[in-house]
């Protein structure tokens, strides 16, 4: 009797494990699709102009902002992984304005310009 006890709480950890994982990716790709369309929307305004562009945009923003508690929903993700939902959504808007506004290239010429340069005598 306790083998099967010992089996099904087996079971049950690698279950959660795999499903955490999942949901982990589902939510990684979320992230990472928000991130390149905004990045499109900015770069060219006139994307917004095309009717599937704007339906994935629109939903996808949707889904992460949703106060749903529904298997799947972005809130329900974040309760499965132990993530405060809020403080996820801080982190997304903060990790947009980094990744978006801000050119790698714009970051060298900040730091060039930021260095002093010697003055040749």
């Amino acid at each position: 009797m306790s083998s099967k006890l010992d089996m099904a709480y087996v079971d049950k950890q690698i279950h959660d494990s795999n499903d955490t994982h999942l949901w982990m990716a589902v939510m990684d790709r979320a992230v990472r699709d928000l991130v390149a369309l905004e990045k499109f929307r900015r770069e060219d305004s006139q994307v917004l102009e095309d009717p599937v562009f704007r339906y994935d945009y629109r939903t996808l923003k949707k889904w992460f902002y949703s106060h749903s508690m529904e298997p799947g929903s972005f809130n329900w993700i974040c309760s499965l992984v132990n993530i405060d939902s809020s403080w996820a959504l801080a982190r997304l808007e903060e990790r947009l304005e980094i990744d978006i506004t801000k050119k790698p290239h714009q970051d060298q010429k900040e730091k060039n310009a930021a260095t002093p340069r010697a003055v040749a005598a």
